[in-house]
């Protein structure tokens, strides 16, 4: 098989994508604007000719380091692949974006201009389907995972925080549903103050919850393994380093302004990839979906 599907099989709680928004990631968020506040945005005529941005409050568009070779040893088998071009969108919204165009890219760690160095169909996945990509040059290598890339006016708007493992000990009182809580059926990470656990509740479901480090819930949703009857029916096994269905966070970038940074998270499928966000608003943590994109037949 050797083109994008426009869909794929998903968690029931997410939302079917248009095909626009198939081609994953945030089309962007608005920039300019603070939270709380009514002012309208103002964006610099330099900045008028990049793509759209969905969300005033959070600028920027989500990217990808890319890595170098499709074999090998690999963080997320997600990953772009690309020789020359250090980050990497799905995106079909790049088009008349200038080549050379400075941006600004955000991963722990690191904060530098980046440019634009084409959009266009690249190979992507194991059949190396043509996928419309945006790839982006760096003076280094950013790590896999998502990384945040900025209009040059917004280029300090947001921090990428690292995403680590967090031991079973540390999770702060309140936050497991179980008591006494079993080590074999929770996956825990925090990004700065903010906890993130997946808590097996069943044979195939959990329950992904993210929490301040008092151990105050702000977000929960149940998530389940995906299944094929017949092809493919396996319990959740935290174990494993990804299963169809359980979402991970790769990402989390703290923007001015909010407590609670903006969380990425990757599903695997039997196809392909999709992703998420955990969105701070006002008043509660929204989920937001980012689109799929097809990797391979299963």
């Amino acid at each position: 098989m050797n083109t994008l599907k426009l869909s794929l099989p998903k968690p029931k709680t997410q939302i079917s994508l248009t095909l626009l928004s198939l081609l994953l990631l945030l089309p962007g968020l608005n920039s300019c604007t603070i939270p709380g506040k009514n002012s309208t945005p103002t964006i610099p005529e330099a900045e008028k000719d990049l793509p759209e941005q969905r969300f005033l409050e959070f600028p920027g568009w989500l990217g990808f380091g890319t890595k170098v070779q499709q074999d090998g040893v690999s963080k997320f088998p997600f990953s772009p692949t690309s020789g020359e071009s250090q980050i990497a969108m799905f995106s079909e919204q790049w088009s008349l974006v200038d080549p050379g165009t400075p941006l600004v890219a955000i991963a722990p760690g690191i904060r530098e201009e980046v440019t634009l160095r084409r959009w266009q169909n690249e190979p992507y996945g194991c059949d190396n389907s043509p996928t419309p990509m945006a790839t982006f040059n760096a003076s280094q290598t950013f790590p896999e995972g998502a990384v945040w890339v900025l209009p040059p006016s917004q280029g300090d708007a947001a921090t990428a925080l690292t995403v680590e493992t967090l031991p079973l000990e540390r999770i702060p009182e309140g936050v497991l549903r179980r008591d006494p809580p079993d080590a074999k059926q929770i996956r825990a990470w925090e990004a700065g103050e903010t906890i993130i656990v997946l808590e097996q509740t069943g044979e195939k479901t959990a329950m992904l919850t993210v929490a301040d480090n008092a151990g105050t819930a702000l977000y929960t949703n149940p998530v389940e393994i995906l299944s094929i009857p017949g092809s493919y029916e396996k319990p959740i096994d935290f174990s494993q380093r990804f299963q169809p269905g359980i979402p991970q966070p790769i990402g989390a970038f703290q923007f001015q302004n909010n407590a609670v940074p903006l969380l990425v998270f990757w599903r695997s499928s039997f196809e392909g990839h999709s992703f998420e966000a955990v969105v701070p608003r006002p008043d509660r943590l929204e989920s937001v979906d980012l689109g799929s994109v097809y990797y391979c037949a299963f």
